[in-house]
């Protein structure tokens, strides 16, 4: 039986969501041979307070977002030898103008060279900003340009594994970026009609079945649940109950097809691929329902903020929420800051993708508010009893179904 709580007189269930708490992303020294990082600065600091949480509750419910990349995903720039040699060059810049020494040795460069964050002066200040590459997608999803930071495109060859024609199952990837641009910049292809998208390119990480993907020691998950994680690496999500706590575990993988990435735990970044999340959130939902519950609080947090943890909680409320809602559930989505942490983006919430901004954005966009990490082990506690007014998820109606 879950463990409900009393919230503004009504029986309530918390459902706690940890976004990508792998080592991939809180270890800045895994190797390409043990999966690649892409390193969250401090993001280590997250995985003893999610560790918190698992131990202080009891018949709670625990949904885990986990990156789950093919070695050959089309997010990873190291699949782009274009993409490559193009960076190295602006990395060479970067170095000099930091007053850094440039490498001879271009196997030198080509590690620190996918990083979107690095490291100058030691892990201990702040981190410098490398902007990544965007590569530019048609409306079929196939690769058009490299988009530059004036909103430029710059033309590309692109080569496919077969050598054919770029097709659903191999968009092809970047072999040259080419001196010349398209006539106009990506916002002015768009506004006159063009269906484009970009698509991130990142330093390989958490590649299925390697130490990079997997969750570290100290977020004091089951056993139960460690071993089918290890021993299943075809499941799209995985469940287990783990019999001393009585909590529920719902690990959702995204981010596991070649050519399309998943930052939102719901649905893919193609806008239309659902993931595992949208049936686990049915199933948790019927259970609740059955069981008497008339209020649903998801608490999301994770790595990074401002990527995979805004799509998810924006996921949550716009359409996983629906399910709790629609069998007459209230549903109320909240951020958890102090279990987040997010690649250091620049600006305010105008700025796509900006660190500072994602809460803002959360907020303006969805209804979805802040709590603090007390707040958040205080609704673990048994007999709990909450006030205050209860924020509905999502920020706008969207048609759901239900199967």
């Amino acid at each position: 039986m879950t463990r409900f709580i009393n919230h503004n007189g009504k029986k309530t269930a918390v459902i706690n969501m940890f976004i990508d708490p792998e080592n991939g992303f809180l270890n800045p020294l895994l190797s390409p041979a043990q999966g690649g990082s892409l390193y969250v600065p401090k993001g280590e600091e997250v995985a003893s307070l999610m560790g918190d949480i698992i131990s202080q509750t009891s018949n709670g419910i625990f949904v885990i977002g986990q990156d789950y990349h093919p070695a050959n995903h089309i997010s990873f720039a190291a699949n782009h030898p274009g993409v490559m040699e193009y960076r190295i060059g602006k990395y060479k810049e970067l170095l000099k103008a930091e007053g850094q020494n440039v490498p001879e040795n271009e196997a030198d460069l080509y590690l620190p060279a996918q990083q979107p964050v690095l490291f100058f002066k030691g892990f201990d200040n702040p981190p410098t900003f490398f902007p990544f590459e965007e590569i530019v997608l048609d409306g079929d999803r196939n690769i058009i340009g490299v988009k530059e930071a004036d909103g430029r495109v710059r033309k590309v060859e692109v080569e496919t594994t077969s050598g054919l024609a770029p097709s659903s199952k191999d968009r092809g990837r970047v072999s040259k970026v080419l001196d010349n641009y398209f006539d106009q910049t990506f916002d002015e292809m768009r506004a006159n009609g063009k269906q484009l998208s970009t698509q991130t390119l990142w330093t390989e990480h958490c590649i299925q079945g390697t130490e990079s993907c997997k969750y570290p020691d100290a977020m004091k998950l089951p056993e139960g649940l460690t071993r089918k994680l290890y021993g299943d690496m075809m499941s799209k999500s995985i469940y287990h109950r783990d019999a001393t706590s009585g909590n529920e575990f719902h690990v959702i993988r995204k981010g596991n097809r070649s050519e399309v990435d998943s930052y939102g735990i719901g649905v893919e970044n193609d806008g239309e691929t659902m993931t595992p999340a949208w049936e686990v959130f049915r199933d948790i939902a019927s259970k609740l329902k059955s069981e008497g519950c008339e209020q649903v609080i998801v608490n999301v947090g994770g790595l990074a903020s401002n990527f995979c943890v805004e799509f998810s909680a924006n996921n949550t409320a716009d359409f996983l929420a629906g399910h709790f809602k629609m069998r007459g559930m209230d549903a109320e989505v909240n951020y958890v800051p102090e279990i987040s942490r997010g690649i250091p983006i620049p600006g305010g919430a105008e700025v796509p993708f900006s660190e500072a901004g994602a809460p803002v954005r959360m907020q303006q966009t969805r209804g979805i508010k802040s709590i603090s990490l007390a707040e958040v082990l205080d609704q673990q506690k048994p007999g709990r009893s909450a006030s205050g007014g209860l924020q509905l998820a999502g920020g706008r109606d969207r048609q759901v179904a239900v199967g």
